[in-house]
């Protein structure tokens, strides 16, 4: 394990034995300036839909994705009420780092919150965020596949709670498959595991796109069906105890149109790459919302003993 060094909070590298053809395609999908995604996003840089549902005022983006992460959380029984002792935490596939940081303001006696990524762009910006609030002690950020989480420090001190959102919907099936299993291997019984992801209803053989084209947009293209996906979870030890599409289908294109708005509103009119990719993402995935072909779905397991 090397250490990155820089002028700001670090970040420590683990790489794992098995190359990833894919991780070159995500990597570059979060290159861009956090300053070009927070125009899009908003400040919290959220990038995993919104929950609007009983809302009774208009929400940004970000208070809408805060709103469906601590749905999750009250649905996996950790958001109110008596819970279990959270010790320890992974992060997997951390983004720019605001479910990082939430994860330390709703879990207190928590010191031990490990956040993974691939994408050295988001984590140097993780590693300034995460320092201006004074978590950089608590939260200790790593350049780690999320099929090499075997390879964390301490494995001696199992995850009582790991979070999944919005990343494997990146995977290759192998790299999936193998990252549930590291995941079991590292979880203590009953921990939990939060995962949010895309689940296309058709299987991915039969799922046809309203663009007709073969561009895989945002590293999107690694296609699961609800089916497929809960296997995996269930044939290495993990009891789905809520498995439900949360947001709504209308709350996943409410929040594509309000990207694809501030996209159209604070971006330039050339705009290409990851960020034009998204704004035509906007109208593709609401198409197939709207026709009920692909839904968000929320995922709470426990780890069996």
């Amino acid at each position: 394990m090397t250490q990155r060094t820089s002028l700001v909070p670090t970040f420590s590298v683990i790489d794992g034995p098995v190359p990833d053809p894919y991780r070159d395609k995500v990597v570059y999908t979060y290159d861009d300036s956090p300053d070009l995604w927070r125009r899009a996003l908003g400040d919290t840089l959220l990038f995993e839909w919104g929950d609007y549902e009983d809302t009774t005022r208009l929400l940004s983006p970000g208070e809408a994705g805060v709103r469906f992460f601590d749905r999750q959380l009250d649905l996996a029984g950790l958001l109110t009420g008596p819970r279990p002792r959270i010790r320890r935490i992974l992060d997997l596939g951390c983004g720019w780092g605001f479910i990082s940081y939430l994860l330390a303001r709703r879990f207190h006696e928590c010191d031990r919150i490990d956040a993974i990524n691939i994408s050295p762009t988001q984590l140097d910006y993780c590693a300034r965020f995460l320092a201006d609030h004074r978590l950089a002690e608590r939260v200790r950020l790593f350049l780690c596949n999320g099929r090499d989480v075997d390879l964390l420090p301490d494995p001696h001190l199992p995850y009582d709670l790991v979070v999944v959102r919005g990343v494997y919907t990146h995977f290759l099936d192998d790299a999936y498959e193998a990252s549930v299993a590291a995941l079991s291997r590292r979880m203590r019984p009953g921990g939990i595991l939060v995962i949010s992801d895309t689940l296309f209803k058709q299987g991915p053989g039969t799922y046809t796109s309203a663009i007709p084209d073969m561009v895989d947009r945002l590293a999107c293209g690694n296609r699961k069906s609800p089916e497929y996906f809960a296997s995996v979870l269930e044939h290495h030890g993990f009891d789905i105890a809520d498995m439900r599409v949360l947001p709504r289908n209308e709350d996943v294109i409410h929040w594509f149109r309000d990207v694809k708005s501030n996209i159209e509103t604070h971006l330039p009119n050339d705009l290409n790459g990851p960020l034009e990719e998204l704004r035509v993402m906007a109208d593709n995935m609401s198409d197939a919302l709207a026709r009920d072909k692909v839904s968000a779905y929320s995922i709470i397991a426990r780890r069996t003993a």
